[in-house]
C-alpha cells in the first residue's frame, strides 16, 4: 500500500508542514480489459480524484497486480488497496455471498440485482467473513442473468443438455450438472480458448462478457431467455487502507458509490440496447427456451437451494436469514418501498 504523507523532519522544519494535505494513492486489481463490468470502478476513481483535488487517486490495473482468482488473497495481505472478484472463483472463501449465485432466485433486472447484493453485503455475517480476509465490501458489479452461447446444434431442451460441456461457476454450474451437463469453472479470460479448442461446447456469461472475452465471435447460437441466474462480483477494499483514510476522504469514497452504480447501470443499459445488433452482425441464432423447459429447470433448482441452506448452516452461517433476505429485498423493491 502506498500512503504518502508529509512528516516533519526535525523540530525546526515541523512547522512548515502544518496543515499540508495528506496524499493517498491506491492500487486497484481487476482483470481482462476495460469493459462495462469495470466502468463503475473507473467512475469511482475519477469522482474521488476530482472531489479531493487529486489528493486521493486510484491506479487501476488489469492483471498487473494479481490474477482474478487471487484478488481476495491480495487484499488480505495488503498487496493492493481495492479489488474486484467473483464469488464463484473461490466459494470456500466467501461462502455467505454465494446465496446470490443460487440459480433461479427470480432476480429480474439490474436494479434488483443491485438491491439484493447490497442488502446481503450489509449483513453482519458477510462483514464478519470478509474481515477474515481484511476486506470490506464497497459495492457490487451487477450483471444481468446469464445466458449460453454455444457451437453446433442449439441446446434448447433439458434432454439436449445431457453431456453438454459448459463453462459455468457457482450455483449455475450445479444447475447445469443437475441437467446432466458437465460444468467447468475456467476463468472468464480462459473461456474463449476453451470454447475454440473444444474443451467446452457452451459458455454461460452476461452479455458484456460474451463481447469482451469474444465468445460471441465463435458462437453459433445464444439463448435469449434461459436466465438461470448470475455471478456475484463485489468490489472490496482493504480494511487497513480504508481506516487509514482521512475522515474527509473516507466520506468522499463512500458517497461516490451510489453515483458509480448509477453510471454503471446507465452504461450497461446502452450495451443491452445494442445486443440485438451484435447478434445480427455476427450471424448468431437466437434460441428461445420453451416455458415448460424453464419450469422444469426452476424445479431442479429447489434442491440446490435446500442443499445450500443445509451446508451453510452446518458451516455456522445464518443461511436461512441470508436466503430470506434476498426474497424480502425483492419484495420491498417491487412494492416501491
Amino acid at each position: 500500500m502506498k500512503h504518502l504523507a508529509t512528516t516533519a523532519i526535525g523540530a525546526v522544519l515541523s512547522v512548515s508542514f502544518v496543515g499540508e494535505a495528506l496524499a493517498t494513492e491506491w492500487n486497484v486489481s481487476v482483470w481482462g480489459q476495460r469493459r462495462a463490468f469495470t466502468e463503475h470502478i473507473h467512475y469511482l476513481a475519477d469522482a474521488v480524484a476530482e472531489a479531493t483535488d487529486g489528493e486521493f487517486t486510484m491506479n487501476i490495473s488489469y492483471g498487473g497486480l494479481s490474477n482474478n482468482r487471487e484478488n481476495l488473497d491480495g487484499i488480505s495481505i495488503g498487496a493492493f488497496e481495492m479489488a474486484q472478484f467473483c464469488a464463484g472463483y473461490h466459494p470456500d472463501k466467501n461462502r455467505a455471498i454465494t446465496v446470490l449465485e443460487l440459480p433461479f432466485m427470480d432476480v429480474r433486472n439490474l436494479d434488483e440485482e443491485v438491491a439484493v447484493s447490497h442488502a446481503v453485503y450489509a449483513h453482519p455475517a458477510v462483514a464478519e467473513e470478509m474481515a477474515q480476509w481484511n476486506a470490506r465490501m464497497l459495492m457490487t458489479s451487477p450483471m444481468p442473468q446469464y445466458n449460453l452461447v454455444g457451437t453446433g446444434e442449439p441446446r434448447d431442451e433439458i434432454a439436449e443438455m445431457d453431456g453438454m460441456r459448459v463453462r459455468a461457476t457457482g450455483g449455475l454450474g450445479e444447475l447445469f450438472s443437475a441437467m446432466g451437463a458437465v460444468p467447468t469453472s475456467v476463468t472468464s479470460s480462459e473461456a474463449y480458448s476453451a470454447m475454440e479448442g473444444g474443451t467446452v461446447d457452451t459458455v454461460a456469461f452476461a452479455q458484456h462478457a460474451h463481447l469482451s472475452f469474444r465468445t460471441i465471435d465463435i458462437a453459433d447460437w445464444w439463448t435469449e431467455n434461459l436466465n438461470p441466474g448470475t455471478v456475484n462480483c463485489p468490489v472490496v477494499v482493504n480494511i487497513d487502507a480504508y481506516e487509514a483514510l482521512s475522515d474527509e476522504h473516507r466520506e468522499i469514497l463512500d458517497a461516490a458509490v451510489d453515483d458509480a452504480i448509477d453510471y454503471y447501470l446507465e452504461n450497461y443499459g446502452e450495451l443491452l440496447a445494442r445486443w440485438d445488433a451484435v447478434l445480427e452482425e455476427r450471424g448468431v441464432e437466437r434460441i428461445t427456451i420453451a416455458d415448460e423447459q424453464l419450469a422444469q429447470m426452476a424445479e431442479a433448482a429447489a434442491p440446490i437451494h435446500a442443499a445450500w441452506i443445509e451446508e451453510m448452516n452446518a458451516a455456522g452461517l445464518p443461511a436461512q436469514d441470508l436466503y430470506d433476505l434476498v426474497g424480502a429485498t425483492l419484495q420491498e423493491v417491487r412494492s416501491g418501498n
